[in-house]
């Protein structure tokens, strides 16, 4: 059967498929986050930002260092209290000024997530992020239960926001290239 086909059925629509990937991520034990943040700087300033991998230290104190190792990975070193976590993150789409999908594929933490970015006018951009990810030890469960990550997205993404404020612009560590899969 077609996709086509398939969309024009009863109860298998694009609202279905998402509920159903929905659906399976919390039975796999998999826990999304969602937050918004409007950043009062053109779009092309903040998504230069926010692929700017190498200066989170600066602001995220719980990333320690982050190293790109390629075009489209970079490598982490994230630190809570006397927990430390490495990790691997792979970009999997990219669309310049418009959305970054990424995950991680190999390290002690499993999570995907995506930033879509919306210029709601020349001086003002949106910054939508939603994370998925799987908690493995017993405290990492905790922390999903009382919403904890939630906490970390909304803070993180306020801090960029201050951040990138007060510098007025991106900082230019990364050597990430900007790419597209399609070109």
């Amino acid at each position: 059967m077609s996709a086509a086909a398939a969309d024009d059925e009863p109860g298998t629509g694009p609202d279905e498929e998402q509920s159903a990937k929905r659906d399976r991520r919390e039975r796999d034990g998999v826990s999304t986050v969602q937050h918004s943040v409007v950043v009062e700087l053109p779009i092309a300033a903040v998504y230069k930002q926010w692929v700017d991998f190498e200066s989170y230290p600066e602001f995220l104190p719980a990333v320690r260092e982050v190293s790109t190792t390629g075009e489209v990975y970079s490598r982490w070193t994230v630190a809570i209290s006397k927990l430390s976590r490495q990790f691997l993150v792979e970009i999997l789409e990219q669309l310049p000024e418009e959305r970054l999908v990424w995950r991680t594929i190999e390290g002690d933490v499993w999570f995907s997530g995506d930033a879509v970015f919306e210029a709601i006018d020349k001086q003002q951009t949106r910054v939508d992020v939603t994370v998925h990810w799987k908690p493995v030890t017993a405290v990492e469960r905790t922390a999903a239960a009382l919403g904890l990550a939630g906490r970390a997205v909304r803070g993180t993404l306020e801090s960029f926001k201050t951040y990138i404020e007060s510098t007025g612009g991106p900082s230019g560590h990364s050597r990430i290239k900007v790419v597209s899969p399609k070109g």
